[in-house]
């Protein structure tokens, strides 16, 4: 088996530190969690390494191993909800989850709707294609064409990296990841722009040997753990854990975990 190390090359790094850490101004409230013996954590459980399901059905990765420091350091049971990458966020603002922890992008739309905890990692961005169109595309048009058709997962920053950088091409959500695999493979699509972690890992485990990524990532983002607005107190609980985490070097230990040792890749479907 390949080196993590060779698949996930500059997706994710820590950026917490005790000496960097900027804790966001706290204000009074009176929310705390749904259950005041659980933590609620809402996923959406495809996005290896990040959280996926097992073959076994379970949940696991980078995410969901943070999840369960955090809720040991504030004495509360875990409590995993799974749901459509698109509703996490309507979720967290119907009060169905405490947080939402699933690699998402800090951006000045979603604060507008939630707050964030301070970053504890950086997310590339990249298009996955097959090898005939990359070659087709990069000898004619280049994406940002008329010509081509884009897909990208519904309410992600994937998607309004498309319609910003790439706005002439054709765009068209997806649910999941694996609905825009399909359409590449089947022509209905040249490409999808996503994560570049989840690219990697959808080429390495390429039965066709047809698909391919980027040479270069087309963009990169932080990534933190969304909350309900008005929950202050809440976000500087978290921020104070993950101060700590840090600084007893649980990011660095779980960045060589998921990505830089492939044991895991055997318990992805």
């Amino acid at each position: 088996m390949k080196s993590i190390s060779s698949i996930f090359t500059i997706v994710m790094f820590a950026l917490l530190s005790v000496t960097t850490l900027s804790l966001p101004a706290i204000a009074q409230d009176t929310i705390t969690t749904i259950n005041k013996d659980k933590l609620i954590v809402g996923m959406a459980g495809e996005q290896p390494p990040y959280n996926f399901s097992t073959i076994q059905g379970t949940v696991i990765g980078y995410d969901v191993d943070l999840a369960t420091y955090l809720a040991t350091a504030m004495n509360r049971e875990l409590e995993i909800t799974l749901m459509p990458f698109a509703d996490l966020i309507p979720t967290l603002e119907a009060g169905k989850v405490d947080v939402v922890l699933s690699a998402l992008a800090i951006t000045q739309q979603r604060k507008e709707k939630v707050l964030f905890t301070t970053s504890y990692g950086l997310a590339g961005k990249t298009i996955l294609t097959t090898k005939k169109n990359m070659k087709r595309i990069h000898q004619t048009t280049g994406f940002n064409n008329d010509d081509v058709k884009l897909v990208a997962l519904k309410g992600s920053t994937s998607a309004e990296l498309a319609k910003n950088r790439l706005a002439k091409a054709q765009l068209t959500t997806i649910d999941h990841y694996e609905d825009g695999v399909l359409a590449i493979l089947s022509g209905e699509a040249d490409g999808m722009v996503a994560d570049l972690s989840i690219c990697e890992l959808i080429v390495y485990r390429d039965n066709t040997n047809e698909l391919a990524i980027l040479k270069r990532p087309i963009g990169s983002e932080e990534i933190g753990i969304a909350l309900p607005k008005g929950s202050e107190s809440l976000q500087k609980e978290i921020n104070q854990h993950l101060i700590t985490f840090a600084s007893e070097n649980g990011i660095e230990e779980l960045h060589q975990k998921w990505f830089l040792d492939a044991s895991w890749l055997p318990l992805v479907p």
